[in-house]
């Protein structure tokens, strides 16, 4: 075993990371789709193309922050990158509540909690590489990460329901000021176990070079570009429920805007359930055919989760769809960090959140007139469709060796 994991200390680590993704995505939870969603259709009225337009808005913040942390944890560390966004995460919140709703107010908050986001995703995504370089115990890390992930999940969206029902969705933004401090306070304790060698030659690089240098690393590397693939595929057609959630709560599902929050609660509720599961996956299961036949799983559940005008039968689909997500998270992240070098871990890591941000773009400019044509549901449960056989397909394709893994 490491000397780094025979003592006793480290051990705590690794919860420590878990509390500092609770605290950090609490706030994000919250806010984003009960806050920023919410308050665009129903305190302002927004149609699909509006809301389409928001979602558009935070996924191209999403691109170009992700694009750049990576090369910021890189040279920095994800300690120091964590620190300064975590800051920008409160104020983004202060702001969101001490001006008066509108719809320049929601395009404010979205850029700036887009940007905090990306790089303290990034940031929390890589830090488990910093904290160790042995499979089964990154499996454990990231289990422990994503499980603290899903859990905000479940907390978020409650606590973002309950600010609404009590007071507005605008209130909602009272949270991130709070669950910011306390994840820095987590992350301010939390060191950085292993080093990459050179950095002080990376730092004398440019920016566009070391981004190029990420982009490079990730397609040359047969299971790294897979992985990619896969997630691309799999979340273009999820871009689709960004737009038109809100609508089908509204329109087919007929509850109030609280009920975005307890759904979402029920998926949470489902991750958790499917990222502790990881643990006991052997450490062979840490695949790209298990990332596959998650994804599937993930199709399946959607279809289920919009199939019907029923909250009960959405609330079973959340709650598939949400394993799927939950089990997803620490396997990529396992197989990402086992196969790359940890001078590039914090580039690998966001050109994955790139494309899976850069995914749903389209989707998101498409979906309001799909759903015009077809309506809301009908739209819905395609994407989920074609989810389903995306990660069939790819099922197919790995389950016969393709790439060859380590």
């Amino acid at each position: 075993m490491p000397e780094y994991l025979s003592k006793p200390s480290e051990g705590a680590y690794a919860l420590r990371l878990a509390f500092t993704t609770f605290f950090r995505a609490l706030g994000f939870q919250a806010t984003y789709f009960v806050g920023i969603i919410g308050s665009a259709t129903y305190l302002l009225g927004a149609d699909a193309m509006e809301a389409s337009l928001l979602v558009v808005l935070l996924n191209v913040t999403f691109v170009a922050a992700g694009a750049a942390a990576g090369v910021v944890v890189d040279r920095i560390g994800p300690r120091m990158t964590m620190l300064f966004f975590l800051a920008l995460l409160g104020v983004t919140g202060i702001i969101g509540v001490a001006f008066p709703m509108g719809m320049m107010l929601l395009v404010v908050v979205n850029v700036l909690e887009g940007i905090a986001g990306g790089f303290c995703m990034t940031a929390s995504s890589a830090y488990p590489r910093y904290l160790a370089d042995d499979a089964a115990v990154l499996q454990k890390i990231n289990s422990y990460n994503n499980t603290a992930l899903c859990v905000a999940v479940i907390a978020g969206p409650l606590i973002g329901g309950w600010l609404t029902v009590l007071f507005t969705s605008q209130m909602v933004f009272a949270v991130l000021p709070v669950s910011s401090s306390i994840s820095a306070l987590f992350v301010w304790k939390l060191p950085e176990l292993l080093h990459p060698e050179g950095t002080e030659k990376r730092e004398g690089e440019g920016f566009w070079k070391q981004l190029a240098e990420g982009i490079h690393i990730v397609f040359s590397h047969p299971v790294i570009a897979a992985l990619f693939l896969i997630y691309f595929l799999g979340y273009f057609a999820y871009g689709a429920f960004d737009s038109l959630e809100s609508l089908f709560y509204r329109d087919v599902l007929r509850v109030g805007s609280e009920w975005m929050g307890w759904l979402s609660s029920a998926a949470g509720l489902g991750s958790t359930v499917g990222a502790l599961a990881v643990l006991r996956f052997s450490t062979k299961r840490l695949s790209l055919e298990t990332i596959a036949l998650l994804l599937v799983v993930i199709g399946v559940g959607s279809m289920v989760y919009v199939g019907t005008a029923s909250v009960a039968i959405a609330l079973i689909g959340q709650l598939i769809a949400g394993f799927g997500f939950g089990a997803m998270g620490p396997v990529k992240d396992t197989v990402l960090q086992r196969n790359c070098d940890i001078r590039y871990i914090g580039r690998a890591t966001s050109v994955l959140s790139v494309g899976m941000n850069s995914a749903g773009t389209l989707p998101l400019l498409i979906a309001p007139s799909v759903a015009d044509v077809f309506g809301v549901q009908a739209a819905l449960f395609g994407v989920s469709t074609i989810a389903a056989v995306i990660g069939a397909l790819a099922l197919a394709w790995t389950h016969v060796g393709n790439p060859k893994e380590a």
